[in-house]
């Protein structure tokens, strides 16, 4: 009996000492590796990239996939994992597909200074201290599944996503205005989801003007069965057409829709045009009240 304890004592200790020895030639796995951090470059446009990111901390991409290493499974087989954007998340708290596109092109590599230049001079001046962005991805175009997402920008997971890049070079103010409207919009739409009682007073505006659900009702209803004739009385953001049976705005186009408008206008121009329609107005109000909370001048 003695001597099978000293023969389990012996294979314990053999055990530990193995496991001891094997432990002195670990190897770091990476797998608390910062994949947003950007290096500096010889290439022109990586240093482009990179002299960006020293000015604002945003790491700009071009590739959905922005890094690849060896590593090795739990059986010792080694393996290459690839880093990827994550495009999985929507505006406002709501969920899409994982990934809510059908396809999407990437920017070419000439058109990326232009996307740097269009977020220097356009969208980096708006953002106060408290808007974080993990990262920008740049794109020649993007086609989601849902006609409602929009097809410019788009707030993923860990990158908004920024479409349209190598037309920036030659599009007309109102254009690059409509453009900027749009990045801010899947930028700011995250801090803005968290004034959820101004949201709620945003939302009422349009909802007490009738007893039916009017956020995304379809047209025949609002102009037939409803009996409207313009859906600014309401609070949307939609010129009249009594021949387009498309579905109202929903909760998050509406607050998109004023978001861009507040930064394609100025305050006066957006007077001019919806001033006579007290609902819009209202919700105007709200919303450039809960920009100013999150540190943004209009």
């Amino acid at each position: 009996m003695r001597k099978n304890k000293s023969l389990y004592v012996l294979l314990l200790l053999s055990v530990l000492f193995t496991a001891c020895d094997k432990e002195d030639h670990l190897t770091p796995s990476n797998l608390g590796k910062d994949w947003f951090t950007i290096e500096s470059s010889d290439d022109p446009v990586d240093q482009a990239i990179y002299q960006f990111y020293v000015e604002t901390g945003i790491p700009v991409f071009y590739n959905d996939t922005i890094g690849q290493e060896t590593r090795v499974d739990n059986w010792g087989n080694s393996y290459i994992h690839y880093e990827i954007l994550q495009f999985g998340s929507s505006a406002l708290g709501g969920t899409e597909t994982p990934n809510p596109f059908s396809s999407y092109e990437l920017c070419p590599r000439e058109n990326v200074i232009d996307g740097l230049e269009f977020l220097r001079e356009e969208i980096i001046p708006v953002l106060s201290e408290s808007i974080k962005v993990r990262s920008f991805l740049l794109l020649k175009s993007l086609t989601p599944y849902n006609t409602a997402i929009s097809n410019e920008a788009f707030k993923g997971l860990n990158t908004v996503l920024i479409s349209r890049v190598p037309e920036l070079k030659n599009m007309s103010e109102v254009e690059r205005l409509n453009m900027k409207g749009a990045v801010l919009n899947a930028v700011l739409a995250t801090p803005i989801a968290a004034y959820t009682e101004e949201l709620t007073m945003f939302y009422q505006t349009t909802r007490s003007c009738y007893t039916e659900e009017l956020y995304g009702c379809a047209g025949w209803y609002f102009y037939n069965r409803y009996e409207f004739s313009d859906p600014r009385t309401v609070g949307f953001l939609k010129d009249p057409n009594p021949n387009d049976y498309n579905n109202m705005p929903t909760e998050t186009q509406d607050v998109g829709m004023y978001i861009s408008a507040i930064f394609t206008y100025t305050p006066e121009e957006f007077e001019n045009l919806y001033g006579a329609f007290d609902a819009v107005m209202t919700k105007y109000r709200i919303m450039v009240s809960v920009l100013e909370a999150i540190g943004i001048s209009i």
